[in-house]
């Protein structure tokens, strides 16, 4: 019976240890499990320790939502955070499935499994747990220094690689954010310095060209790429350049967006040296109309690059009341930007797309039924975005002047729950497979484009269509001819990872 009595005992406390690490996000590692196990006994041993576990694990259970959708504390989360207007973050709590929801009975079983624990008497025996804990802690970092051969910063470094959850927890926080910090400070200096583009010829005859950054769309739930619901009238049948093989820069909107408006490396960007200084050094006029937030003083890195335009429009600021403005309040604006003079124009359009809270997008009842209400909303939301391209399609034909159109997603999604939601997920690859489609008063036949092509080049296409041959390019082929482009993608944490090493996550049908 005694020996019956510790293994329920162990089995409870390894459960527990289990069900924290999951709740944080993290990946359950042996050596991890085991000091989770030897904290929590020694927890056991005093009414402090009693009372710190209780602070931890409802810690624990609070965040259990955001490990769920999004996993452990990085980059990815902290931008989202900051750069997301306080009605999109609204939008994160309603969306919350129920199985997440139900995940805070977490915080009632683990006080269970903390009653059944053994605990560890403060004695001389216990020194050899404490042993084991000592080195568990330092052997993983310790090794991957060696491995490495990291010379700097040792003590990142250690708590970088540690695999003891709470200080990882922590750390990861603070890593995270002072990452985005010092990413801001950068882009702070960066607009102090005046952009350095130097044109060497431009087109004479003045063109319209329009950019749409759409939100939030992997390219395998639209028709015009083999889905098979019909939800790309326009996108399908128009003339123009469908390329097959684009990926984005990045999984997260502040990741993918800045790299394809801006100058950049993959890893670094010159913020100075973005889409509407590169415009009007050509002497062209610029425009910007976006249904994201600004957020006030408080401004996004994207919105503080939309500074640069000559005309600015936003029709958020950051309120809970614009919660729900559909992309189609800034036809208006568009069209009014398109007929504003017969000079050569760039307007940028920055959507809101497909965003999450999918249902809240679309401003029809779906048509379309495909494995639950969120993805057919998703799928709904998708051809309200071909529409919106196909009427500012027709207001550019309407107009004396020669246009381009370019329709990019800014990133992908990954599934969750079984195929029946989708959310951020760098680890997948579709999450970096988006449209890309040209079309304009150039294109008299529809072409399927399979040369491969990284978002990290979209401003060299830009400044093709719009005419302008620059230094900063002339060593770089042409967007539009027959090369290929290295499969490489910012994964949001400041890496560059190949896309043949991430995760294949196809749509569950």
């Amino acid at each position: 019976m005694l020996l019956v009595n510790r293994v329920i005992k162990f089995i409870a406390l390894l459960a527990l240890a289990y069900v924290m690490t999951f709740a944080l996000g993290y990946e359950v590692k042996v050596d991890s499990l085991i000091m989770l196990m030897i904290t929590v006994a020694f927890l056991k041993t005093s009414h402090f320790g009693k009372r710190a576990f209780l602070v931890w694990i409802a810690l624990t259970t609070l965040y259990i939502p955001v490990a769920w959708n999004y996993g452990a504390p990085n980059l990815t989360i902290i931008s989202s955070l900051i750069e997301t207007n306080p009605s999109e973050a609204m939008e994160f709590t309603q969306d919350l499935e129920l199985v997440t929801v139900l995940l805070l009975s977490v915080f009632l079983l683990s006080c269970i499994l903390f009653r059944i624990v053994p605990a560890i008497p403060l004695q001389k025996s216990s020194l050899l747990y404490l042993a084991a804990f000592t080195f568990l802690i330092f052997d993983k970092p310790v090794r991957t220094i060696i491995e490495r051969d990291i010379d700097q910063n040792y003590s990142h470094a250690m708590l970088d690689h540690m695999r003891y959850t709470p200080i990882r927890f922590v750390f990861d926080w603070y890593d995270a954010y002072d990452k985005y910090y010092r990413y801001h400070q950068q882009l702070a200096e960066q607009q102090k310095i005046a952009p350095t583009w130097k044109v060497l010829s431009h087109r004479d005859l003045p063109t319209n060209t329009i950019l749409v950054i759409g939100e939030s769309v992997r390219k395998d739930y639209m028709h015009a790429y083999g889905f098979p619901m019909e939800n790309t009238q326009f996108m399908s049948h128009a003339n123009g350049q469908l390329w097959t093989n684009f990926i984005s820069p990045g999984p997260n909107t502040l990741t993918s967006v800045m790299r394809y408006i801006t100058l950049n490396h993959g890893l670094g960007i010159e913020a100075h040296n973005n889409i509407n200084t590169l415009a009007e050094a050509a002497g062209i006029e610029t425009f910007w109309i976006s249904n994201q937030g600004r957020i006030g003083e408080f401004d996004t890195s994207i919105s503080s690059v939309a500074g640069y335009a000559n005309s600015v429009f936003f029709t958020r600021t950051g309120s809970y009341a614009d919660s729900k403005i559909y992309d189609s309040e800034l036809l208006p604006s568009i069209k009014s930007a398109l007929s504003s003079s017969n000079k050569a124009k760039l307007i940028v359009v920055h959507l809101m797309g497909s965003h999450s809270a999918f249902c809240d997008r679309v401003e029809e009842e779906p048509s379309f039924q495909f494995n639950g209400d969120k993805i057919s909303c998703y799928v709904e939301s998708i051809e309200q975005t071909d529409a919106f391209i196909e009427k500012i399609n027709q207001f550019a034909q309407a107009q004396a002047l020669p246009y381009n159109l370019v329709y990019v997603a800014d990133h992908g999604l990954a599934h969750r729950n079984g195929g029946r939601n989708l959310r951020h997920d760098p680890s997948k690859k579709q999450s970096y497979q988006v449209p890309l489609f040209i079309t304009g008063t150039a294109f008299t036949s529809r072409e399927v484009i399979d040369y491969p092509r990284n978002g990290f080049t979209l401003l060299r296409a830009m400044s093709e269509l719009m005419g302008i041959s620059a230094e900063q390019f002339k060593l770089s082929p042409s967007f539009f001819s027959p090369y290929k482009d290295e499969a490489t993608v910012n994964n949001g944490e400041g890496q560059l990872v190949p896309l043949s090493s991430l995760k294949d996550d196809p749509i569950v049908s």
